[in-house]
């Protein structure tokens, strides 16, 4: 489905990563690790359309050269960072995620209570904690029929029974057929290959 080829991203004139090169496969599952600075965040940026001054090819499909930006509607993007409107409801912000035009709703009212969310939809964000934040997005990740799954530290600021709930949806979805690209300093998904970004320096 996904193949990098010879991927190479330059900051301040020192390469990040240089000749990176993967594919993934419906049902396969890429876990990126590295040390801090050695380009998590930029390499799934890139792969989001975020970026674009890289070196190399992303293609969805190696038969017709196609390009990633043209099935961004496949695509879930959760950045490190939340994204949230600290001004606004939990619920105003759900209106508003266009990662949700293509969701399953009532899978989304389903995790929002599994993850204890729902008593806080008329809650502005900016009155929850960062675990309750983080759930926020996580169920709108689950809720959504994405086929590709971007997801930069997925895991931070998760209690162990909100760990528990998310990895056996992941499970299911990647059972489903779907693709994920993750990184995380200490937390795993089952069957997940591995490739360190420490190892692409030159």
């Amino acid at each position: 489905m996904l193949t990098i080829q010879g991927l190479s991203y330059a900051y301040s004139d020192r390469f990040l990563f240089k000749n990176l090169s993967f594919h993934l496969n419906p049902g396969e599952v890429v876990k990126i690790s590295g040390a801090n600075g050695s380009g998590k965040t930029t390499l799934i940026k890139i792969l989001t359309g975020i970026l674009k001054n890289y070196e190399g090819k992303i293609l969805l499909d190696e038969s017709n050269n196609e390009s990633l930006k043209n099935l961004s509607n496949e695509i879930f993007y959760m950045g490190h960072k939340n994204a949230l409107k600290e001004n606004l409801t939990v619920q105003e912000n759900l209106q508003h995620d266009f990662r949700l035009i293509n969701s399953d709703k009532k899978k989304l009212e389903s995790y929002l209570e599994k993850l204890n969310l729902k008593e806080f939809l008329l809650t502005k964000i900016s009155e929850l904690s960062e675990g309750q934040k983080r759930k926020i997005i996580l169920a709108c990740c689950l809720a959504s029929n994405s086929s590709i799954y971007l997801l930069d530290e997925p895991f931070i600021n998760l209690d162990t029974e909100s760990q528990e709930i998310i990895m056996e949806a992941i499970d299911s979805k990647i059972l489903n057929g779907a693709s994920i690209i993750f990184t995380s300093h200490d937390q795993n998904i089952k069957n997940s290959v591995e490739l360190n970004l420490n190892d692409y320096k030159s």
